[in-house]
């Protein structure tokens, strides 16, 4: 495809990637220094470099552990801002070749009562004791590896981007941790692999910092201190890791092999086989560049996406699942971020409109840093495909990003942004090639100041619907989006507002865009005081305010919140008061369900909500949400229900009910929503579990049962059973789909 933004000149979109990959390449340092530090004292420990190979079995009985420096002195951030933590913390740093260990003391006067009930990996460890260790390998201030554990052993990670804007959780790293409890609390000991991290080898010292939760008095606390000002992922108040060792170098190469096997029954009585071979590599470049190679992709394992109800005009937004496309994610993230925009979407590659799956052939992504630059370039292949529901013809297509970001002094960047969709021959739908560019800036003046901006455009060549002689689109619209947001907190009070402006004509294939045509206006002022109470942590008042326009100012959506009271209790009960007003100007019928319709025409309504939720570290713990009032010309009353139970470690359900109660003057309707989730921890390693949905808007009834055994760090074996019925009620079944698939993975790793 020729791009069309330099006027007549073309430009080829690998020429112009590459040639900017190159430049940064050849033109940076081979390192970068570490961002000048604030002036702020941190706290700071030396490693210990042994010769030993560490057993992270939490015993801490080797003698690099004798030898090792020994950090304490954890300070509050929650109950208590700035005192210092109720239970003694200690921890201790070593490393050999190849693997950094970090061994974490949690002393407990009160050991009988540590809450640990999660034992499932990436398991909601908020919910119990837990500690977690958080890496930033570049020293850059912005970025963080997080590790995560409880007294059980279980194993929780993220990567956490620009000090949290992006959270990942969904990414899986390799590394090992064993948790034991004893007398005086209990014990976790870390071993993570250099190989499963990206860093700076010249750099002798990392950002470091310890959050250890004690779940029974609701208490956050951090080795080095993080305040109310601060998101708890402000990596720029980090301390410091020194000593650190360059790693024998190495091929540093990871090959996983993957065979599924499936039995596939699409209609009843039709049952066929399949079977797949394909291939994932990991090549660690340099240090801190990371080489991701897939062949003939399969995501047999991934979790069936939530089914929802959706009560407005306008697309659902889904999170990505994908391992592929996950580690090192947030270096793609542009701009405001979905749902509203985001230029980059990875589920657009492999997953159609309709949500069915489209075969990968193949995939590259290239990430990491250089010098002060960010890199990311993603390319991949999916195959023609035609969608069984629907009939819709998608060709083969190419689909490439690449992402440029430079930081700026301690925590600001600028960033490059261009992504392309190339289409052999024309789909159904009439999409074709496109083309998008954008830049965007992330800067913090000062502590507690931050402004984001971006410009995009694209250049699309899909098939233009026919013109409406009577309503034609104004050659004027434009291909672009752009806009500006400032946000400034405190410790009690926080105040953001924004503005973006997204043209008719602006298309990113491979993004996501909510509206287009519009102008965003945005604003958020909280307000969370903390009395003098033993049993009240805050107080939350707020008010959220969002219009929007269209290109010619007139109004097309009002949406005004208040949150005329909170309280969030010390025991972690919170309460939740709303009053909402919402104002729509509907150009063309909306048609809500199938016979019920919504005609044009300008509409205001009211409503409240409130919202209750329990202490979740519980056995057995609840959560209500209800909705109250108009809706556009008629009334809603909505209510989401959600239970769970904790009994142990190795058991755990959560049960959700959504309903909504639709009378308008076109009709009334109800939607009733169930899902039902289980799991079966039989060690942190093993794992069943199922996910049932039923909704009665959709009049489907999903089933997802996966067993997940880790038989080795990187390897997996995955049973997935998936069966789809159709239910007009749920005492009306017939199968419609079903699957059995066997998924096995082992790794090499050189």
């Amino acid at each position: 495809m020729e791009s069309r933004f330099a006027g007549d000149a073309p430009l080829s979109f690998r020429t112009l990637c590459w040639s900017l990959v190159g430049t940064i390449l050849a033109g940076s340092s081979a390192h970068a220094h570490s961002p000048t530090d604030d002036g702020k004292a941190r706290p700071s420990i030396e490693i210990l470099i042994t010769a030993e190979t560490l057993t992270p079995d939490g015993r801490l009985d080797e003698a690099a552990w004798k030898e090792a420096a020994v950090a304490s002195g954890f300070t509050q951030r929650n109950p208590n801002p700035g005192e210092p933590a109720s239970e003694r913390t200690e921890f201790q740093v070593a490393m050999n070749e190849d693997t950094l260990f970090v061994a974490v003391r949690c002393y407990d006067r009160e050991p009988d009562k540590i809450i640990a009930r999660e034992m499932q990996r990436d398991g909601a460890l908020f919910r119990d004791d837990a500690v977690a260790l958080l890496l930033d390998t570049f020293h850059d201030h912005r970025n963080t590896y997080f590790f995560e554990t409880n007294p059980n052993g279980t194993r929780t990670d993220a990567l956490i981007n620009d000090e949290g804007r992006r959270v990942s959780f969904q990414w899986d790293g390799i590394w090992r941790v064993g948790s034991r409890r004893t007398e005086e609390g209990w014990v976790a000991e870390y071993a993570i692999p250099f190989s499963s991290l990206r860093f700076d080898p010249k750099l002798d010292t990392w950002g470091l910092n310890i959050r250890r939760l004690v779940r029974r008095r609701n208490e956050i606390s951090f080795w080095s201190p993080i305040d109310l000002e601060a998101n708890v992922f402000r990596v720029s108040r980090f301390g410091h890791l020194t000593g650190i060792a360059a790693p024998k170098p190495g091929l540093n190469l990871q090959v996983k092999p993957f065979v599924t096997g499936a039995l596939v029954d699409p209609t009843p009585g039709a049952t066929k086989t399949d079977s797949e071979v394909g291939l994932d590599i990991k090549w660690g470049v340099t240090r801190n560049l990371a080489l991701d190679l897939t062949y003939n992709t399969d995501f047999a394992e991934v979790e069936t996406d939530n089914v929802e109800v959706n009560l407005t005009r306008f697309s659902l937004f889904f999170p990505e699942k994908r391992e592929f496309f996950l580690e090192n994610s947030g270096i793609f993230s542009f701009g405001p971020g979905a749902p509203q925009l985001d230029l980059f979407f990875s589920r657009r590659i492999g997953i159609s409109p309709s949500g069915e799956p489209i075969p990968i052939r193949w995939g590259a992504r290239l990430t990491g840093r250089v010098g002060l630059w960010n890199l990311g370039f993603l390319e991949a292949e999916t195959e023609a495909a035609t969608e069984a529901e629907t009939g819709n013809r998608t060709p083969k297509t190419q689909w490439a990003a690449v992402r440029l970001q430079r930081n700026l002094g301690d925590r600001s960047t600028v960033g490059l942004l261009v992504t392309q969709k190339d289409v052999d021959g024309m789909s159904t739908d009439g999409s074709g090639d496109n083309l998008a560019l954008g830049l965007d800036f992330n800067l913090n003046p000062t502590d507690r100041l931050n402004l984001t901006g971006f410009w995009a455009r694209t250049d699309d060549d899909s098939e233009a619907p026919e013109e409406d002689p009577l309503d034609p689109t104004p050659e004027s619209s434009g291909e672009w989006a752009g806009g500006v947001a400032a946000a400034w907190s405190g410790a009690i009070w926080e105040v953001e507002g924004g503005f973006q402006e997204i043209r008719d004509a602006f298309e990113p294939a491979a993004g996501f865009v909510l509206r287009r045509g519009i102008r965003r206006y945005s604003t958020e002022i909280s307000y969370e005081p903390r009395p003098e109470n033993p049993r009240i942590r805050n107080f939350d008042f707020g008010i959220e305010a969002e219009l929007i326009t269209r290109l010619d100012d007139s109004l097309e959506s009002l949406e005004l919140q208040a949150q005329l009271f909170g309280l969030s209790l010390e025991s972690a009960h919170d309460l939740r008061v709303f009053a909402e007003l919402q104002e729509e100007d509907l150009e063309e019928p909306f048609e809500i369900r199938p016979g019920i319709v919504i005609p044009a025409g300008r509409y205001s309504f009211h409503s409240g909500l409130v919202v209750l939720d329990s202490d979740s570290s519980r056995r057995f713990s609840a959560e209500l949400a209800t909705r109250f009032g108009e809706f556009f010309n008629g009334d809603r009353l909505g209510t989401d229900l959600t239970f769970r139970f904790r009994p142990n470690r190795f058991f755990r359900s959560e049960t959700t009910w959504s309903r909504n109660d639709i009378d308008l003057p076109a009709g009334s309707f109800a939607t009733d929503l169930i899902r039902q989730r289980l799991g079966v921890a039989f060690n942190p390693d093993l794992s069943l579990n199922s996910f049932v949905q039923y909704s009665d808007a959709s009049e489907q009834l999903n089933l997802n049962l996966r067993l997940n055994w880790i038989y080795r760090p990187g390897a997996d074996l995955f049973l997935v059973y998936n069966q789809i019925w159709n239910a007009p009620s749920l005492g009306d079944l017939t199968s419609a789909e079903r699957q059995l698939i066997l998924k096995f993975t082992y790794l090499f790793a050189f």
